[in-house]
């Protein structure tokens, strides 16, 4: 490789402060991925004077180009952001740019990723080669086999194609799921009883009501007892959500609306001028759940009763075995009271909570019902095929989950794909989701 000029040192210095000081200060709760972004910013700029020799010359230009794209609009982004916050832009902007950026991240990773694990493979082959002089002087110090790069720059390509589908295909295209959960300890007055769950709206991510629409259609569609939200109502505030306060309020159902905070509900992941700013942010949130006619639980619960018999709902604020999130949750308050209930059903946005806390110290919680995870919006569900990204970092991250302790009760945690999305506008085989869970009286 190259020697680099100390001009060229200042610039990749330069880079890596822009990237970590702007982004720290837009975005102050992805600090530490920015960190990682301008990590692999110098190794980017690094490995320019090593890749570009291998360009053919009728290709330069427009290699060059492609090369260096990801880096200027990573730049541009986090300085237009300091000049104008993102929640000003407009949707369209707002929305794509982010996306494009990213999926152009994600395709140089991958890129750089292979050329440096292909550099430590090919090490062994460099320490021959210079055994004989000739070599060094035809193919340059550093020799690397120009099918690797293109090898390489394939790989990210086609994983860069599979993203950009994902903005066109399966984001708008809803699923109702469908579980019975057979439940032993289920009063007979509440066999049958339907809930729908909706999670992680992300409303900043929607350029329109279009898909709202959609999805109050197929939730009233199945005549609900309950239909429950467990959290992430906005992405960054709450101005996110007033263009669809209209179309919220026709949801419907015969015992109500309830909901939970998620992670993104506290206004944390905006800069704030004033704590006095971020409070009315807040508040401005409380108000328009008052509005719609949601019931917002904050270490809370509602009984339920028929006959003689009763269920109790419980929603708890955002609780995560994550050391990134504060544990907000408090489920030895939101509990009292229910004692009476047969049975329990528990709102809490972080699927951690369940393995966490829920199914260790409160076995009388029979279902769980989350969020959160998206699916990481990139899944293959096939048959016996289930993997994500998320598996990496969540035990449960889609879909239903048991756990039967040693009396054979069992335990339930419903972990809902997410109606919206965050950062990347588009899913990739994982469908955005509104769960029916029918509860049945069994033995």
């Amino acid at each position: 490789m190259r020697v680099l000029t100390p001009r060229y040192v200042l610039q990749m210095v330069a880079v890596f402060a822009i990237i970590l000081l702007a982004g720290g200060y837009e975005l102050p709760r992805y600090a530490s991925r920015f960190t990682i972004l301008a990590i692999l910013a110098v190794i980017d700029m690094r490995y320019w004077y090593s890749v570009r020799k291998h360009f053919t010359k009728p290709f330069k230009r427009m290699l060059t180009i492609a090369y260096w794209l990801p880096l200027y609009m990573l730049l541009l982004f986090l300085i237009s952001g300091i000049l104008t916050p993102f929640i000003d832009w407009n949707s369209y902007i707002r929305i794509y740019f982010p996306g494009i950026l990213l999926i152009l991240l994600i395709g140089k990773g991958i890129f750089l990723t292979l050329i440096v694990f292909g550099d430590i493979f090919i090490i062994p082959l460099n320490v021959i080669r210079r055994i004989n002089p000739e070599n060094i002087e035809r193919l340059g110090k550093w020799y690397r086999p120009r099918s690797f790069l293109l090898t390489s720059a394939g790989i990210a390509t086609f994983v860069m194609l599979i993203y950009v589908s994902g903005m066109f295909f399966w984001v708008k295209d809803f699923k109702l799921t469908k579980i019975e959960l057979p439940v032993k300890s289920l009063p007979q007055a509440f066999d049958g009883y339907k809930i729908i769950q909706i999670s992680d709206f992300h409303l900043g991510g929607f350029l329109n009501d279009k898909p709202m629409k959609e999805i109050v259609r197929i939730a009233n569609e199945q005549h609900p007892d309950m239909i429950l939200f467990t959290g992430d109502m906005v992405s960054f505030t709450t101005d996110e959500v007033y263009p669809f306060e209209q179309e919220m309020k026709r949801f419907s159902a015969k015992d109500g609306i309830f909901a939970i905070l998620g992670n993104h509900d506290y206004g944390e992941y905006s800069r704030w001028d004033s704590q006095e700013e971020k409070d009315l942010n807040d508040k401005e949130l409380y108000n328009f759940y008052d509005r719609i006619g949601w019931q917002l639980l904050r270490n809370q619960n509602k009984i339920f009763s028929r006959d003689s018999a009763s269920i109790a709902v419980i929603g708890v604020e955002n609780w995560s075995e994550s050391k990134r999130f504060e544990k907000k949750g408090d489920l030895r308050k939101a509990i009292k009271g229910t004692e009476a209930a047969q049975f329990r059903i528990l709102m809490s946005h972080d699927p951690s909570h369940w393995g966490g806390e829920v199914n260790t110290s409160y076995p009388e919680i029979g279902l769980t019902l989350s969020g959160h995870t998206h699916a990481f919006q990139f899944a293959i569900e096939s048959g016996s095929i289930k993997w994500s990204p998320a598996a990496f970092l969540f035990k449960e991250w889609a879909g239903l989950y048991e756990k039967v302790h040693e009396n054979g009760e069992k335990q339930y945690l419903y972990v809902n794909r997410g109606a919206g999305t965050l950062g990347y506008p588009g899913r990739i085989d994982t469908r955005p989701e509104i769960t029916l869970i029918v509860l049945r009286k069994t033995g």
